[in-house]
């Protein structure tokens, strides 16, 4: 009786499930911290400004996934192993999708393979590692005007594209877990302003200012032109 394949691992062409492999093991740890700790003479303890701006920040996390194709001959051993190593190591960032993770998936590069050959058990046992971003990405967008199931369920119901004339007072909530930077789609030269006064120039066509960033929660911010303006962006999860 032939185990169904339940658990798996894509990215790009590559598809452990199609190509016939269960999961062995799976290791995603959590991510290292970026800290910045220094010691002061004549101070007592030491001083942390690892949170200088407002959030921790963290390294690129390395997911590691075992999988084994069973019952197979040692031909066909070789070939799936040129074939997973042809896949997976010659593309570059891209999305990785987990059934470990839910709803959401990794943003990375396959770092390294390695195969072991099991001819006692006609099997192929691959270690595969991810090089990846440290949050995981939810696939229904953070903001997107687009119905979709599982984003309405547990995201937040929100309009991301606003037709302005002269002035529109406007409220983004951003449901990840730390401020991120919004790729904005514009018709029109435009102004945005946050709750702070920070002023944001925005030209016609794509614009993403990296300084600018939507803080975690709620976003109040004032447009002034004349067109439509929409806001995109992923929604970053600690998992």
């Amino acid at each position: 009786m032939t185990i169904e394949i339940k658990e798996y691992i894509e990215m790009g062409r590559f598809n452990s499930k199609k190509a016939g492999y269960y999961v062995l093991e799976h290791d995603a740890p959590s991510p290292d911290e970026q800290e910045i700790i220094e010691s002061i003479p004549f101070m007592q303890g030491v001083y942390d400004f690892s949170m200088l701006l407002g959030e921790r920040v963290f390294d690129n996390r390395t997911v590691t996934v075992k999988l084994i194709r069973p019952l197979t001959s040692y031909d066909d051993r070789k070939q799936l192993e040129q074939q997973a190593k042809e896949e997976l190591l010659l593309v570059g960032i891209q999305p990785i999708y987990d059934s470990w993770l839910d709803g959401c998936h990794w943003l990375g590069k396959c770092e390294s393979i390695s195969a072991e050959d099991k001819h006692e058990t006609n099997s192929l046992v691959l270690t595969v590692v991810f090089n990846c971003y440290p949050f995981a990405l939810k696939n229904a967008s953070g903001y997107s005007d687009e119905f979709d199931l599982d984003y309405f369920v547990d995201g937040v119901d929100q309009w991301t594209g606003f037709k302005v004339a002269g002035k529109r007072k406007i409220l983004l909530i951003n449901e990840g877990v730390n401020a991120t930077s919004p790729i904005l789609f514009s018709n029109n030269s435009m102004e945005l302003i946050t709750e702070d006064g920070e002023k944001v120039q925005i030209q016609k066509g794509e614009n993403q200012d990296l300084f600018f960033k939507l803080k975690r929660g709620e976003n109040y911010l004032t447009i002034i032109g004349n067109g439509h303006l929409h806001f995109t962006t992923e929604t970053e999860v600690m998992v």
